[in-house]
């Protein structure tokens, strides 16, 4: 059949890869943190250099049609299971290493069936051989790979790299038992379907590489619209959020809800003195502190500057009383380590609150820790403050 022609495959592989390999120049350019794709982008264009050698074969002498040829796919694919590597995160220096001595070996075998002992069989084998190593290798380490964010599409590029090996190995142990083959220009449909499974390998490395990373980016921008760069708390936008899903749990199962908004003590006295990297080194440990001492389900986010909140889900006020109290003492011992002379030490002050059912309005609660905080703060700070409840609007917060 004509459309198995290995001239006409060789044309449409070149075609093929040096789209994807310009197309994967262009991606890693606009999404400089996937470099990867320049090495899948060069791997391609050496499979496109190689296929037109190939498809050049006896208008050019053979040491270019067919050892440089084969040694550019060679490389090529051993470039493409490079940038797959590079993509998943692996180490890749010991498969490089092993990579150059099988490539010097190609090279060699190529030589010597080319111009000592002419055997087309044993070249279509090597070539076969070293194709479909390099894709099993590739289907060992995508396997591997376990990331929930683009698992699905990881797997895609598993079966294809595995039924790429499968061909070419199927591809060398029919070529080393069939008859010897004068032109591999006139290879049969054997020839033809391994080269198929080349291209639906380097479309289905492309895209599925492409979709992966397309999914962190999203992944990435979701991660910045819901946590706070520095201290990797909830961001205030984020934190809202979820304070009015717990607020209508709190309403339909007619629980209670505590709220803890707590500041750091004399903040811009840091920032003056020290400087804002060490400020902002404050605020890393501060919100490491909070977090290593919270419960699964409490919710904490950087609220302000220096400003940060808690959520406490079916909590009363003596049990948030104790919790802030808690923090309030995780905060001011020991001394932040944050490379000062003398060493820094940090306290806050804590406002608690809280509400019940039907009752519970965001908005006041906000108000009332922040009144109960503004106490804290005028009585020496370093203090935890408890405004009651809604009742007692014209009463002094309760202080422990």
């Amino acid at each position: 059949m004509e459309g198995f022609d290995i001239r006409t495959l060789a044309l449409t592989n070149l075609i093929l890869s040096t789209l994807l390999g310009i197309g994967s120049f262009i991606f890693a350019r606009v999404h400089s943190s996937f470099r990867s794709f320049y090495q899948l982008g060069i791997g391609y264009l050496l499979f496109a250099l190689g296929f037109i050698l190939i498809g050049l074969r006896q208008f050019i002498p053979d040491l270019i049609s067919i050892v440089l040829a084969n040694f550019l796919i060679a490389f090529g694919f051993t470039i493409v299971v490079i940038g797959i590597l590079d993509f998943l995160k692996y180490k890749k220096r010991q498969f490089i290493k092993v990579s150059i001595f099988l490539l010097v070996a190609l090279v060699l075998l190529f030589i010597y069936y080319t111009y000592i002992q002419q055997n087309t069989n044993a070249r279509i084998a090597v070539i076969s051989a070293f194709i479909s190593g390099q894709s099993f290798f590739a289907v060992y380490k995508t396997y591997l790979h376990d990331d929930v964010i683009d698992n699905i599409f990881i797997r895609f590029l598993t079966y294809a790299c595995f039924i790429c090996g499968v061909a070419f190995a199927i591809r060398m142990f029919i070529t080393l038992n069939e008859p010897s083959l004068d032109n591999f220009m006139h290879a049969g449909y054997l020839h033809a379907i391994s080269l198929i499974s080349l291209q639906l390998m380097v479309i289905i490395s492309c895209l599925t590489l492409s979709w992966s990373a397309s999914e962190h980016l999203v992944h990435k921008l979701a991660i910045q619209a819901t946590i706070d760069s520095l201290t990797n708390l909830y961001n205030r936008r984020a934190f809202e959020e979820f304070a009015e899903k717990e607020i209508l749990r709190a309403k339909r199962e007619h629980t209670q809800l505590s709220i803890i908004l707590m500041d750091i003590d004399l903040f811009k006295q840091v920032n003056d003195t020290y400087g804002h990297q060490v400020g902002d080194k404050v605020l890393q440990e501060f919100s490491l502190r909070l977090s290593n001492s919270l419960r699964a389900y409490d919710i904490l986010a950087r609220y302000g500057g220096e400003e940060f909140m808690l959520i406490l889900p079916d909590t009363d006020s003596e049990t948030a009383l104790v919790i802030a109290e808690k923090l309030r003492v995780k905060i001011f011992q020991p001394v932040f380590d944050v490379n000062t002379s003398p060493k820094l030490s940090v306290s806050a002050s804590f406002g608690v609150t809280t509400g019940y059912g039907d009752t519970l309005d965001w908005q006041k609660l906000v108000s009332f820790a922040d009144k109960a905080l503004y106490q804290a703060k005028n009585d020496g700070r370093n203090q935890v403050h408890l405004y009651r409840n809604e009742q007692d609007i014209d009463d002094q917060p309760a202080v422990i």
